[in-house]
């Protein structure tokens, strides 16, 4: 629009305001977007992309094809799992749900695309010379190359991820099991059932959770703490043929887990375990190392700290030979004892690299299956528990309830609560990194 002109008479100034002018382009993308919706590729057709909109338009065909053949009756049938015992399998109608309504979601997807496209290509941000083309179908390439991939991860990882989600909402359990039976959808009923004050579960929840808690934070910090104590004294310069001993401390880091645990089940075998019949020689009590709750939980507790040290003593040794000596020089100049150097040099500077490994650590050992499982079973038994043992953890009990109590709906439930504790420890993981980022930065500057 033009300014507004001024008409100056004698002794008087006259404004004559402008007339509104309509520009029709201000309107193109809404109309084009406006198109889109019903049918998609209209508002491409419509403003001079014929090409683009007929394939947006065969898609859109091909989906509506594809649902009322396919897709229809897997999504009604989502919402009851079945009404047939003996006939409907809930389990194989759960599947097809889930994957008929991904289908519907990426269309959904592409629908919207279809509707912002539309309405970029009107407003004129169309391209037209074939190198232009080129590039564009370049920028595009990527999404086409991963695809095979993205495919196959939606398969492999997100539909059985989805599909156990949803058993969480549901009442799967031995008595409902099909093909004899049915299951349905119940709701949060089961979050309701583990989680409410009032319910027996949560004070077996409560109990897994908090042994679940402690086992990862003494796991994690005995392993890392002998791993920084055998570190500062390989660095120890009056130690000679470091790097034999440092080899050979590696050595439960290379034997696969699985062998070093079978190796301490034998270890703390109760009747004949090496372990007893040292402490027989030397004239003291067998301890029962299986069969009592807290001498169970010392020996899960020993055997992750031998498989995990060497790895701590690996990253601590990296961390600790970044340390510049100078340091160490001037703090001994000024008189500062051995303690002294540990506590207000090495360990700060040393914490400022090891802290994402530690909390990465004690997410990897909430959820450490393998050790629970193999040296102990998640035993001895605890009474009255609903598959839990006085050392299982959260995700050994799951296995407990989907795999021996038959429990699935409750077995997923759990997972369920499983991963929102992992996610939150992820998160704070991403969120201590970037406040070590920034701390390295603030000292760079000051520096």
């Amino acid at each position: 629009m033009s300014k507004a002109k001024c008409q100056r008479g004698e002794g008087s100034t006259r404004r004559v305001s402008p007339k509104p002018v309509f520009d029709p382009a201000c309107a193109r993308p809404f109309v084009a977007g406006l198109l889109s919706v019903p049918v998609a590729g209209l508002g491409q057709m419509v403003f001079g992309r014929g090409t683009r909109g007929a394939l947006f338009a065969l898609i859109e065909v091909l989906f509506c094809v594809l649902y009322f053949r396919v897709l229809a009756l897997p999504l009604a049938r989502l919402g009851t799992l079945g009404t047939r015992p003996g006939v409907d399998d809930s389990r194989q109608i759960l599947l097809a749900g889930i994957l008929a309504a991904m289908v519907a979601l990426m269309y959904g997807s592409f629908h919207v695309y279809n509707v912002l496209d539309a309405a970029r290509g009107a407003r004129g941000q169309r391209q037209a010379s074939r190198r232009v083309r080129l590039r564009s179908f370049g920028a595009v390439s990527p999404y086409l190359y991963t695809a095979p991939a993205f495919a196959g991860a939606t398969l492999v990882i997100l539909v059985p991820l989805v599909f156990g989600i949803c058993l969480a909402f549901t009442n799967y359990n031995l008595y409902h099991s099909p093909p004899a039976n049915l299951f349905s959808w119940v709701g949060f009923e089961n979050f309701k059932r583990i989680l409410s004050p009032l319910s027996p579960w949560r004070a077996e929840f409560l109990r897994v959770f908090v042994w679940n808690i402690t086992w990862a934070v003494l796991g994690t910090t005995l392993a890392f703490g002998l791993g920084l104590g055998i570190a500062l004294a390989l660095l120890n310069p009056g130690v000679r043929w470091r790097s034999l001993f440092r080899a050979i401390l590696m050595l439960p880091w290379a034997i696969p887990a699985t062998v070093s645990i079978m190796t301490f089940s034998g270890l703390f075998n109760t009747t004949f375990g090496p372990v007893n019949q040292i402490l027989k020689s030397i004239g003291l009590r067998a301890i029962p190392w299986f069969q009592d709750p807290f001498w169970a939980k010392i020996a899960v507790l020993l055997t992750y700290v031998w498989v995990g040290f060497p790895f701590n003593m690996a990253v601590s040794s990296a961390a600790l030979q970044s340390i510049p000596t100078e340091l160490y020089e001037a703090a001994r100049v000024d008189g500062a004892s051995a303690w002294d150097c540990f506590a207000r040099i090495t360990f700060p500077l040393l914490f400022r690299v090891v802290a994402p490994v530690l909390v990465l650590s004690f997410a990897g050992n909430f959820n450490n299956f393998s050790i629970i499982y193999l040296l102990t079973g998640g035993g001895p038994a605890v009474p009255s528990s609903r598959g839990s043992g006085a050392t299982d953890i959260l995700i050994t009990w799951v296995y407990n309830l989907g795999f021996q109590q038959l429990q699935w709906s409750y077995a997923s439930a759990l997972a369920v609560i499983i991963f929102l504790i992992v996610v939150g420890m992820s998160m704070l993981n991403f969120r201590l990194s970037g406040a070590i980022m920034q701390l390295q930065g603030e000292g760079e500057q000051d520096g």
